[in-house]
């Protein structure tokens, strides 16, 4: 039985020569974009549309080299229980996309959609796949675009897929293009990379909640305090808790911020005539304040019933000292 032509209907058909009508000149083929700015998605719609030979195929998991940068922290087992199930039930919807091995014949590279490729892993089943030839660049360029159009990586996933892109050589507007991000953002990424060693991050894990002002801000704590981020909660995590949760339980483990040493005091004892104590004046941030000794609160209260005449009498003697000298 002839298998029906998937792509019947994408391409518009010649018209007939019937009726004396020449057949409309149709385009030459044009080869797809990488990506435009709908993402992956619509490279892969462009593909169908232009490349009647290029089609879904059903490729056998064991031939599938789950290689490349990683943009997710974890296992991929840990989540795809859910996607398994429902793969298991309905099939695979969503097919993900390979590249030829470029070493190894008849083997293929995993470009996006690891999750799916693991979950079907478990079902002994075919993966139904795109084959693309593309090169390292574009295969990263797919790789995190097609991140916005699923789960979206937290940003800690994402600052530590740029990094990986920066040690691999990729230059900036590659690894921007590639996150959807601009400079200032992974600029924000280099410093927590630089305040954070890679398995401290790893051992918090995604914390989704946990944006990347939060996670800078600590950054810059950890870097100006100098903070040796490996020492902090060295002991495992409590059993169960979530990623942001170990967060969490990371900052807490912090030690509190050295204080500052006191200001050294600039108290004036007060000594009578006769040998006796009146008590203390301090000059405190511009404020001068008495402080009368045990024996002397008649004293203070003199003094404050006759402080305009009292401060006028020393403001005087101030004034001619000066012009003096």
């Amino acid at each position: 039985m002839a298998r029906k032509n998937m792509f019947e209907g994408i391409a518009p058909a010649a018209r007939s020569e019937e009726g004396g009508k020449d057949p409309l000149p149709r385009p030459a083929p044009k080869m797809p974009e990488v990506f435009q700015s709908a993402g992956p998605i619509a490279a892969i719609r462009n593909d169908l549309r232009s490349v009647g030979s290029r089609s879904i195929q059903d490729i056998d998991p064991n031939l599938i080299e789950d290689t490349g940068l990683k943009d997710r922290i974890g296992a991929l087992d840990e989540d795809i229980t859910d996607l398994r199930d429902s793969i298991a039930r309905h099939g695979q919807q969503v097919p993900i996309l390979l590249r030829p091995h470029p070493t190894l014949s008849g083997r293929y590279q995993v470009v996006y959609g690891r999750r799916r490729l693991a979950a079907i892993r478990g079902l002994g089943t075919p993966v139904k796949a795109l084959i693309r030839t593309l090169s390292d660049e574009e295969a990263v360029l797919a790789q995190g675009q097609e991140n916005n159009l699923r789960k979206d990586p937290s940003f800690i996933e994402k600052a530590l897929f740029a990094g990986d892109l920066e040690e691999a050589g990729y230059d900036a507007r590659v690894v921007q293009d590639a996150l959807n991000v601009n400079r200032s953002h992974t600029s924000h990424m280099r410093k927590v990379r630089e305040a954070f060693p890679r398995d401290v991050l790893e051992r918090i894990g995604a914390a989704p909640s946990i944006g990347w002002k939060r996670w800078y801000e600590l950054a810059v704590k950890v870097l100006e305090q100098g903070i040796d981020a490996s020492t902090i909660h060295p002991a495992p995590f409590a059993e169960g808790s979530n990623s942001d949760q170990r967060f969490a339980a990371w900052v807490k483990a912090l030690p509190e911020p050295p204080k500052a040493p006191a200001a050294p005091r600039t108290a004036v004892s007060i000594i009578a005539k006769d040998g006796s104590d009146l008590g203390e004046v301090e000059l405190n941030r511009g404020k001068l304040g008495f402080r009368p000794s045990a024996g002397q609160t008649a004293f203070a209260a003199w003094l404050h019933e006759n402080a305009e005449m009292v401060f006028s009498q020393l403001h005087q003697e101030f004034v001619t000292r000066s012009r003096q000298g």
